[in-house]
């Protein structure tokens, strides 16, 4: 298969993105923002139905793995031609599991892009949306009795599914080496630069670990990560910036890599270790966010609280991790601490860091 071959980013920015909402600015306001769906339910007692999306196309049975048979829920952006797709965000859901809601949020941050950056077009960029639901959403209506299924949050962390089943030990990151895979099919996508894997909250938790535990393929160097306001972090080194001699697990995954890996880690992270887990994370294209008026709690589970007390200070201390590491901070690594920003995943989206993040960063594949 042929891949385009990036050049390495040689330096870190670190943006302070001003974000004015798109309805207050001259130029944003000309931008389209598309309303979310309403659906009926919640994520305790399950959604309802699986909504219609404007822009969008929703699969409730995509098929992840034709040999098996498997199948997941997905949105994408529909009518694009696939000869001129050339960036693809796959955009993960937050704890409540409203894909419908983070695809329409992400629709709506590419119509600021496009508005403020002519060289971004819309119909170079698809969005997908897969969609991590649970028993009580089938049990409500919104989820097919054949599609995967997970436990309430256990997808963000990538174990095995609990449904249907007659599938067995797939685990949610099996699902994202699937979708990246498929974008990353020439034959699919002939001049496609970038995929972007990013999410917001428990979202950006899920590609913070996903980051930590893909396998090397040959296009990784395609392959890029946004993590914006994550909850906890999987920490690489076993010291704490809060360190709490009555936590026990605070090592273990998912706040640290001692130990307790998903199966679809177990062999590899036997085989490569720390070191090598480390390695491989520090090597990858990792786009952080976060937003200075981020002073919630979040995870308040004592292995997160070693991290710091709140979302930023977690953030602003594995930053100063990086940094006092061998090698500094990763020369793929870039940092945007976004003003007048708490925990909003539209906020996030639509600043000018992520913005650059999500859509424009090596938009023609030249590194630019």
């Amino acid at each position: 298969m042929l891949f385009l071959s990036l050049t390495c980013l040689s330096f870190l920015t670190t943006v302070l993105a001003v974000t004015t909402p798109h309805t207050s600015s001259s130029l944003l306001s000309r931008a389209q923002s598309n309303p979310n769906p309403t659906v009926s339910g919640n994520a305790d007692a399950g959604w309802q139905f699986f909504p219609d999306v404007v822009d969008a196309t929703g699969y409730p049975d995509w098929v992840v793995e034709e040999e098996r048979n498997i199948k997941m829920p997905v949105y994408q952006t529909t009518g694009l031609n696939a000869t001129q797709v050339k960036r693809a965000v796959i955009v993960l859901p937050g704890k409540l599991r409203d894909c419908w809601y983070y695809w329409n949020s992400m629709n709506n941050a590419l119509y600021i892009a496009a508005d403020k950056d002519s060289g971004i077009k819309r119909s170079e960029v698809s969005i997908m949306g897969p969609c991590y639901f649970t028993e009580e959403d089938r049990d409500a209506g919104s989820a097919r009795d054949d599609v995967l299924l997970w436990g309430d949050t256990t997808w963000a962390s990538g174990f095995y599914n609990t449904l249907p089943r007659s599938i067995k030990r797939n685990s949610a990151f099996d699902v994202l080496d699937a979708l990246v895979a498929y974008y990353m099919d020439r034959t699919n996508f002939p001049n496609l630069n970038t995929v972007v894997v990013g999410g917001h909250s428990l979202g950006a938790q899920m590609a913070q670990h996903y980051a930590v535990l893909r396998k090397v393929t040959d296009n990784d160097d395609r392959l890029h990560f946004w993590i914006a306001n994550p909850g906890s972090i999987c920490w690489l080194t076993k010291d704490r910036p809060a360190p709490n001699a009555a936590c026990e697990g605070v090592d273990d995954y998912k706040y640290g890599l001692a130990g307790g890996f998903p199966g679809y880690a177990t062999a590899d992270a036997s085989a490569l270790g720390r070191k090598g887990l480390v390695s491989r994370y520090r090597g990858r294209t990792i786009n952080y966010a976060w937003g200075l008026n981020d002073n919630g709690p979040g995870d308040t589970r004592c292995e997160a609280v070693t991290q710091g007390s709140t979302h930023l200070k977690r953030g602003q201390n594995f930053v100063a991790m990086l940094e006092g590491m061998p090698g500094g901070m990763p020369a793929n690594t870039t940092v945007d601490y976004i003003p007048g920003v708490s925990h909003y995943n539209e906020g996030m989206m639509n600043s000018e860091g992520g913005i650059d993040k999500l859509f424009r960063m090596n938009y023609n594949g030249t590194n630019a």
